[in-house]
């Protein structure tokens, strides 16, 4: 094994580590912060080495090879896509270094970087195709996370498990029939199966509406902290990944029609998750909603990725996961002040006045996800309602109606939440937990940088635009 290439420091030693930590996982608060420190040291690593691999420390010259050749397969972590790597092992320290106080399983912190790990090597695995078996992989290992110990298996991991199971041979046929247009290029019919097969697999993977019934059961009955987690990491990944396929085969871009097909995906998902966000009367369920909606702007911004799409993208990957990062961390923060609180409308009634600083971040991230202008997805957002209503004005309504419906849905809570009902109590009028100094804190500081990435975006977002480096072929440099 070359201890010099980036698969091995990125994907083999966080798995390494993270198996090492499976033996010691009742030392909870040791595994979390090894976790933490070995993720963050990682990220770091990331963002200062530089695209060419040749790193200069205390006189020596350290080059880094980007290739690492296993069963006569390759991965292939080059200095343009150290950048997203950076970000996935962020995400990790990030959710690792607040799950601490949260009680989720003692597995989490070994799982969550096994996870980062294998989704590192879906994007560097070749032949792309054995992606999906990656894939399948993340998915058997995060039931682990997503199914509390000690109960029984619900319908919403089943169908979560069924679905991208079926995803998966969708992926696996569309890569035999790569070799196929490979070796024939003007063979129409296997260009037409292998698109359609590459779209369902993806429409699989991503909860394409209507493929995502099983969303919302999931969220109900997962921890927030958990869940949020592992489909962050899942929606971006994912939508990197299609850029990917994109990006390496011609056939498939160049089809009449894929980018509209695209759009339209997009901006229906979108609708979607916005209509049925507005009819929910559970914040458990609307993390669902939220990631449908995301889904459907990241899958948007890939239609639109000739008309700055792929700007769009790139520039909400970090903004989304620090609101969903808030979104998270309020309601666990309140489950666990509050363990009477369901997460129903009726035993939110009145929360307000005696959880003010959460009742508040609640509604902050919704308006961050939301795209209100002063927060930080906002310039991503305005940059995709722009170049919807330029390119099709029929876009614009449906994605008016989608907007509408997350905004009727946070005004459903704030009346909610400061609404008290003198004829009849509601859990939160009999909470004996307060909140602390250090809660405060964290959900100020959360919602002071969204604020500081939406009217700074040139600051702390543009760096981002690094990611789309290495779609050469998709976007061309200048």
């Amino acid at each position: 094994m070359n201890m010099m290439s980036t698969p091995t420091i990125w994907i083999f030693f966080p798995l390494l580590l993270s198996l090492v930590l499976s033996a010691v996982h009742r030392l909870h608060k040791l595994s979390v912060w090894i976790v933490c420190l070995g993720s963050l040291l990682l990220s770091v690593a990331a963002f200062i080495l530089p695209q060419n691999l040749d790193f200069t420390l205390g006189g020596r010259n350290f080059l880094f090879d980007d290739t690492f050749l296993i069963l006569n397969r390759a991965l292939i972590l080059t200095g343009s896509q150290l950048k997203t790597v950076a970000i996935m092992y962020l995400f990790s320290f990030l959710w690792n270094i607040a799950g601490l106080r949260f009680s989720v399983s003692r597995w989490f912190p070994t799982v969550s970087l096994t996870i980062t790990a294998l989704w590192v090597t879906t994007l560097s695995v070749e032949p792309f195709l054995y992606a999906a078996l990656i894939v399948e992989l993340i998915v058997l290992i995060s039931i682990l996370l997503l199914t509390p110990r000690g109960e029984q298996t619900d319908r919403g991991v089943m169908r979560y498990l069924v679905s991208q199971t079926v995803a998966m041979p969708f992926i696996l046929l569309s890569g035999w029939m790569v070799a196929g247009i490979e070796s024939a290029p003007s063979a129409s019919t296997l260009i037409l199966r292998g698109t359609v097969m590459i779209l369902i697999g993806f429409s699989l993977w991503l909860n394409i509406f209507p493929l995502h019934s099983w969303l919302p059961m999931l969220a109900e009955k997962a921890h927030p902290w958990v869940f949020s987690f592992v489909f962050l990491m899942q929606q971006s990944i994912l939508a990197l990944f299609l850029l990917k396929v994109l990006d390496q085969f011609a056939w498939l871009r160049n089809q009449t029609g894929i980018l509209t097909v695209i759009q339209w995906a997009g901006v229906l998902t979108l609708l979607a998750g916005g209509v049925l966000a507005s009819l929910q009367t559970k914040v458990n369920r609307i993390l669902a909603y939220i990631i449908l909606i995301e889904t459907g702007y990241s899958v948007l911004a890939i239609g639109l990725i000739g008309q700055g799409g792929g700007e769009a993208l790139a520039l909400s990957i970090l903004p989304r996961a620090l609101a969903y990062w808030q979104w998270a961390y309020t309601l666990s923060s309140i489950q666990q002040i509050a363990p009477e609180i369901d997460g129903s409308f009726t035993s939110l009634r009145g929360m307000f006045t005696t959880l003010p600083f959460h009742s508040l971040s609640l509604v902050i991230s919704l308006l961050t996800l939301l795209g209100l202008p002063a927060f930080g997805l906002f310039p991503a957002k305005r940059m995709l309602w722009n170049s919807g209503a330029g390119l099709a004005y029929h876009y614009t309504p449906l994605i008016g109606l989608g907007v509408a419906g997350m905004a009727l849905f946070i005004l459903r809570l704030m009346h909610t939440l400061l609404t008290t009902d003198p004829n009849s109590s509601s859990p939160a009028d009999s909470i004996n937990g307060k909140e602390s100094l250090w809660q405060i804190f964290v959900l100020c500081f959360m919602t002071l940088l969204s604020m500081l990435m939406g009217l700074l975006p040139h600051v702390f977002l543009n760096p981002f635009l690094s990611l789309l480096e290495p779609f050469i072929h998709l976007l061309p440099p200048n």
